[in-house]
């Protein structure tokens, strides 16, 4: 707690004092302009409606291509880090399995969405933080809070919607390489033209990244990753009058793997990981504006998602049951998974006077094919060490209509009022092979509606004070591939029994900015309460005779609440100063009985916490761009958080434990000098520069992961645009 204290003066010291710098009358004028062209950034996550930020009634958040780029971020993963109230992290140090949290909500609460639409789920949900490039990303809207009132379930903790770019107002061509230690390499080119009624903009990203052994144990703590993209955007404009009709299509393909580097050549060697994704989307998108204001926006999406992948789960199981013994070739077979996800989406806008009124509705169709080779390791099992294939076919249908109410009460005074109404239908068909699952298994469905409310208010009782609340409620239905298992899911291992209920939630949000000529400050309250909260759980006995390992289970309700605070200040010019601060309480309302029952309540007090939540986050951005030269430091706190640790992944087992982890600092900086007239910018920076890697390791726990794996990463490269 010490070093919290510490910290938090630390960052209250340096607020006062950049408050009370002297600034010149032409660097006021600059950091207001600058400020403007921010808060008048157009956004449309919050409301479904075109926005300028200053004037959004939801509290929306941005992360420009400017962010992304002082962070040398590569992908989704790196341009998330350090965003206040964001956490991402990775997992299994022999996949890099990568997740992202929300308000101390996990990542099966978050909604991540491409340019508004739920295409990014399920397969992608695991490793996709780290496949979906920058070079295709324009900015990132964060919206935080209940957002089932308009995007359904899984948005309770809030959304993140990616925007990807769109063709520029004149012809241009930027080519960018960059490379690094550790074979931390990144190649981007992206093009954009223009015609009378058309523009296209085309861009393409590999990036790569060598193994790396911190410790010497023989293990990656960072996989070797091989990752292409492509993605193009055509507009076609005014076809019918006031109209635009878009179509998109992205391509993704990558090899990752790790493992043990003694025998990791060989997919199928114990130990051994190696996982290919294959990621098509296509996604056409009609608006049309009409004379007296009103808008319709149609959009279809679909996405065709394919992994294989091998891992060491069933060699090591065999190898355990049968005395060292190898399986036979005909025993060795991938992990295969095919899923296939529809969207489609038509909402209308129409003014009434001040007041604005959104209608829409949204189905989707989400299909999941999953089969691999398992055997039973319970030693009181008759099936025991019997191989089986596990298969399964599932489906889900969502369809979802919802209304929403923008009112301007009063010139200073906005009301946001709606709901959303959804119907959710899924079907799991299992089936197997050998005594373990036996074929023809029934179907399993699992029905459920919801009808979720959404209140916001925007108040600003002067020009430089906005004021901000929201409050609405959200579910959760879980379906499809389980993150919490990764790549060893085969959800067919998992049960979802009739009684399951849906999570709920309900939200709250207030928040206040102050706009200066020269500062800008921002606060955020923020609770969610969870009703009947899923988790994982060992399947009964009755149930791992059919086959299952896992089972879904309402594990009791709990809450997180907190605060984020910010600032942007300049403090001469050309030299810019953000700080943030975040403080999070989560926590279960009842102690786990996993942990209570296993170790005679030794760790019944810690067990209330929600793991993997730091108790305070904070970050520091410096940014300095004197003539042609740009600096940027980006330095990010976590604090210090409780986390399992499973020996062997094993509750029971005696040294297994719930640990209070140490703060740590990452810190990244970059430097940059443009050439503009050979249209050249050449740049350097360091990712983790102050080499700080987690000091426990667990490998057989491939979840015990808080902090960096890897250290130090140096890059350097160049751009050139024409």
């Amino acid at each position: 707690m010490s070093n919290t204290i510490k910290s938090v003066s630390v960052v209250v010291l340096l607020v006062a004092l950049i408050i009370s710098l002297p600034q010149s009358s032409l660097a006021q004028e600059e950091k207001k302009n600058e400020l403007l062209f921010e808060l008048e950034e157009v956004v449309v996550t919050g409301t479904k409606t075109e926005k300028l930020l200053i004037d959004v009634p939801v509290r929306t958040e941005i992360i420009t291509s400017a962010d992304i780029e002082a962070k040398g971020a590569v992908n989704l993963y790196e341009a998330l880090e350090g965003m206040p109230g964001i956490r991402v992290e990775q997992q299994c140090s022999y996949c890099n399995f990568t997740v992202v949290r929300m308000q101390g909500l996990e990542s099966g609460h978050v909604q991540v969405l491409i340019d508004g639409q739920p295409i990014y789920s399920g397969l992608a949900g695991v490793y996709g933080l780290q496949q979906v490039p920058t070079a295709n990303i324009e900015r990132i809207e964060v919206v935080k809070g209940a957002g089932s009132a308009l995007y359904g379930s899984s948005a309770i903790a809030g959304v993140i919607n990616i925007i990807t770019k769109s063709p520029t107002a004149e012809p241009m061509v930027r080519v960018t390489a960059s490379f690094g230690s550790h074979n931390s390499n990144d190649y981007s080119v992206a093009a954009s033209t223009r015609a009378e009624h058309m523009d296209v903009m085309v861009t393409a990203q590999k990036n790569s990244a060598g193994e790396i052994d911190e410790n010497d144990n023989g293990i990656t703590d960072r996989v070797k990753t091989d990752n292409s993209s492509i993605g193009v955007r055509v507009n076609w404009y005014e076809l019918f009058g006031d109209d635009q009709l878009t179509f998109t299509g992205r391509t993704l393909n990558e090899q990752r793997q790790g493992g043990e580097l003694a025998t990791w050549e060989n997919p199928f060697a114990e130990g051994a990981e190696h996982i290919q994704t294959a990621r098509y989307e296509g996604g056409i998108g009609y608006r049309r504006t009409f004379s007296f204001g009103g808008e319709v926006t149609a959009n279809f999406g679909y996405c065709h998602h394919d992994r294989s992948a091998t891992n060491d789960t069933f060699v090591g199981d065999f190898l355990a049951t049968h005395g060292d013994a190898y399986p036979g070739s005909d025993q060795l077979e991938p992990y295969l998974a095919e899923e296939k996800l529809t969207v489609a989406d038509v909402s209308y806008v129409h003014p009434l006077g001040k007041h604005r009124l959104l209608g829409g509705a949204q189905v989707s169709r989400n299909t999941l094919e999953e089969k691999g080779m398992y055997l039973s390791v319970d030693d009181t099992d008759p099936n025991y060490g019997d191989p089986y294939r596990s298969e399964s076919e599932k489906s889900a249908d969502e369809v979802g209509v919802y209304l929403q109410g923008e009112f301007a009460v009063l010139d200073n005074l906005e009301l946001v009022a709606g709901a959303r109404f959804d119907s959710h239908n899924s079907e799991d068909n299992f089936a197997g092979s050998g005594k373990v699952a036996a074929v023809g298994r029934n179907t399993l469905e699992y029905d459920e509606t919801a009808v979720n409310p959404r209140l916001s208010v925007m108040y600003k009782p002067s020009e430089a004070l906005t004021m901000r609340a929201s409050a609405g409620t959200g579910f959760r239905v879980p379906y499809g591939f389980s993150e919490d298992l990764h790549l060893c899911s085969g959800s067919p291992r998992v049960n979802k029994p009739a009684g399951l209920e849906p999570e709920k939630s309900v939200s709250l949000n207030l928040g206040a900015d102050y706009v200066a000529d020269r500062y800008m400050l921002s606060a955020n309250v923020f609770r969610t309460n969870l009703t009947d909260k899923i988790g994982l759980a060992d399947a009964s006995d009755a149930v791992q005779k059919l086959g299952y390992t896992y089972e879904w289970e309402n594990i009791g309700d709990a809450y997180t609440q907190g605060i984020e605070l910010g600032s942007s200040v300049l403090l001469m010019q050309e030299l810019e100063l953000d700080l943030n601060l975040t403080y999070t309480d989560a926590q279960y309302e009842e102690e786990r009985s996993d942990w209570v029952d296993a170790h005679a309540g030794k760790f019944a007090a810690d067990s209330k916490y929600i793991p993997r939540v730091p108790e305070v986050t904070g970050g520091v951005q410096v940014g300095y761009t004197p003539g042609d030269w740009k600096a940027a430091l980006d330095v990010n706190y976590t604090g210090s958080m409780v986390i399992d640790y499973c020996e062997d992944g094993d509750v029971e087992a005696p040294n297994s434990k719930i640990k209070h982890t140490d703060g740590f600092f990452v810190v990244n900086p970059r430097l940059s000098r443009s050439f503009p007239e050979q249209g050249l910018t050449a740049f350097v920076g360091a990712k983790n520069a102050l080499d700080y890697v987690q000091d426990e390791k667990h490998p057989d726990d491939a979840a015990f992961m808080y902090a960096p794996y890897t250290g130090r990463i140096v890059y350097g490269g160049v751009e050139v645009a024409f």
